[in-house]
């Protein structure tokens, strides 16, 4: 006889929808920063533009408290 069957792990009907990632208002997706002899992941807007802080350096996505 054979085993019984069960539901599959990656039945798509069962996953969560990814939340979105809002920052200064906007939503925003991580990105990887490399210029320089940096290298991070930094925050990018929706529209495609870097989000820089008050300095203007690029807000690494660590400091966006996800």
């Amino acid at each position: 006889m054979g085993k019984a069957k069960t539901a599959s792990k990656n039945n798509p009907l069962g996953r969560e929808k990814a939340k979105d990632i809002l920052f200064n208002g906007q939503k925003v997706k991580p990105v990887k920063f490399l210029s320089m002899g940096r290298n991070f992941m930094a925050v990018q807007y929706e529209g495609g533009q870097l989000a820089f802080d008050a300095k203007g350096d690029p807000v690494p996505w660590s400091k966006i408290g996800v």
